[in-house]
């Protein structure tokens, strides 16, 4: 009985003892720095020497500084440590240590997807469908995708020797390959489509992109290029002056590209363009979904708001913030919203977080706002992200594959394996040899007779409504292992429905004045400076 009454005395004495202290911290403004400072102490003192478990004091530390970041309920705030930290700046700056090779789990073995241009994967012959076996004479049977990253990847100038099933070849083969540094380009998906209309995909937006976006368009444009789709969807932005740099190779001296506003006068500013454009007579379109975001909506902003290229497809995502990042230690560092961006013409396409949360329908339906004009003194609408002059939704097929995608369930890996065996012996045989072939209803059935073998039966109203869904993929599957990555993205391309819609607006416009007639959004005036 005495020893619970000491208990209960210590709580009333701490009670006492810190009631004058808590009493002042519903004052709130006036409370200076130096009592806010000590109320922090006395918590994190009190946290360490009697919270039930023990908590070392730099953890604690470190945890109230992720708190801190929390609380300011911002979701593109950030605090970065240790592997968070390496994998951020990773996705800026688009290097890392490695071989270049892409990979995934097929029938439980990695397999090589594809590899990237001048690395160590490309230059030892790795091929698309070859199977990585073993791992430094480690088995990979069952090995996941991460496991195989964090594996293959490593320090620059290090070796790791992969032994190899190819199809074709009898017995297995060792290469061992030197990890260097390997640049994941932001601009690595290029072709030139039906009636000399030239395609370039920017994936992000890091360092190096607006060269490799320039590198691209002149040679393509060296090829006869008549016409540029620029596709942005998805692209889940980066770096600002990156995106200005983009910009500016469609834009003339003096245009205005971006501005920024924010607390400090450091991060007030304003970006023009500065180099004379190499096409100007180009006509461009720019497609845009709703996974457009950030420094993709720059560019986009941009070129819109100076008439320079239509935009198809979805409104944007709807991010017109800007991040500005501290490094404070090799291992840390924070990352938080500093300003925010407007357009040429003076637009924020910041959406509010209500919007955000209902996704692609509400971005579908941001119509409504001020009312901005572009140079040429079109309408354009601000608050909710870049919304497209020519709106084009993607082709119905995606309700069906959602369907398709919903009776797989948990046996999605079961049916990409089931394709991947397919396309495997499509090259082993050599039976396919037209870039254009047609998937066959043999095919088909031979993917619905693995399904069956692995327990799966898609149900007749999916199969029905998805079989041109599934010989879709059985197409891409196919084409990328017998005729690589090249022609893949050729038969992708060619059942975009919103490439096509682009494809047809260039196809039917000699200038860029024609382009914004034919869509049936006429430049009102002649805007030759862009300005």
């Amino acid at each position: 009985m005495r020893q619970r009454w000491m208990i209960t005395a210590g709580i009333v004495v701490a009670a006492f003892s810190t009631g004058a202290w808590f009493s002042t911290v519903g004052q709130g403004p006036e409370m200076d720095r130096y009592r806010q400072a000590r109320l922090f102490e006395r918590v994190l003192d009190l946290v360490r020497d009697h919270y039930v478990d023990s908590i070392p004091e730099s953890e604690l530390y470190r945890e109230a500084a992720y708190g801190l970041v929390q609380q300011l309920g911002d979701p593109y705030s950030v605090l970065l440590t240790g592997d968070d930290l390496e994998r951020a700046d990773e996705r800026t700056s688009g290097d890392y240590g490695g071989i270049g090779a892409r990979i995934d789990v097929r029938n439980g073995w990695l397999t090589v997807v594809s590899t990237l241009p001048d690395t160590p994967a490309e230059r030892a012959g790795l091929q698309t469908g070859d199977r990585i076996v073993r791992v430094q004479d480690a088995s990979t049977k069952g090995w996941t995708v991460e496991r195989a990253v964090n594996t293959l990847r490593g320090e620059i100038g290090t070796s790791v020797a992969v032994a190899i099933d190819r199809a074709g070849r009898e017995n297995l083969f060792t290469v061992s390959l030197v990890r260097s540094r390997v640049h994941l380009r932001a601009v690595a998906r290029t072709a030139m489509l039906p009636g000399n209309i030239g395609y370039v995909a920017m994936d992000a937006v890091q360092s190096r992109s607006a060269s490799e976006l320039g590198t691209a368009v002149g040679r393509l444009y060296a090829e006869g290029m008549a016409g540029l789709i620029i596709d942005l969807r998805g692209n889940p932005g980066g770096i600002r002056d990156e995106a200005v740099r983009a910009a500016d190779l469609f834009l003339d001296p003096g245009a205005a590209i971006l501005e920024t506003r924010g607390r400090t006068t450091a991060d007030d500013l304003r970006f023009v363009d500065s180099l004379p454009q190499p096409w100007p007579d180009l006509p461009i379109v720019v497609l845009v979904n709703g996974g457009s975001i950030s420094a993709a909506e720059i560019i986009a902003g941009a070129l819109q708001d100076h008439d320079r290229a239509l935009i198809v497809g979805q409104t944007t995502f709807g991010k017109g913030l800007v991040q500005t990042q501290f490094q404070f230690a090799p291992d840390a560092a924070l990352r938080i919203t500093t300003a925010r961006w407007f357009t040429p013409s003076g637009r924020s396409i910041q959406r509010a977080a209500v919007d955000i949360e209902h996704g692609q329908e509400a971005v579908d339906s941001a119509s409504q706002g001020p009312v901005f004009l572009s140079s040429a003194g079109r309408s354009l609408t601000g608050g909710g992200g870049i919304i497209p002059d020519v709106m084009v939704t993607p082709d119905t097929l995606s309700d069906r594959e959602r369907l398709l995608a919903n009776s797989l369930e948990a046996d999605l890996g079961l049916y990409r394996d089931a394709l991947a065996a397919i396309a495997y012996e499509s090259k082993t045989n050599g039976a396919i040899t037209d870039p254009f072939f047609t998937v066959s209803n043999d095919h088909l059935e031979e993917v619905a007779s693995r399904l069956a073998l692995g327990g799966l039966a898609i149900p007749d109203s999916i199969w029905a409504g998805g079989r041109s869904i599934v010989a879709n993929h059985l197409t891409f599957e196919i084409a990328r292992y017998v005729f690589g990555t090249g022609v893949e993205l050729e038969r992708r391309l060619a059942e975009d429905r919103q490439v096509g819609e682009a494809i047809d607006l260039l196809g039917r416009s000699g200038s860029r004045e024609e382009l914004f007639e034919v869509a049936g959004s006429p430049l009102p005036v002649a805007a030759p400076g862009q300005g």
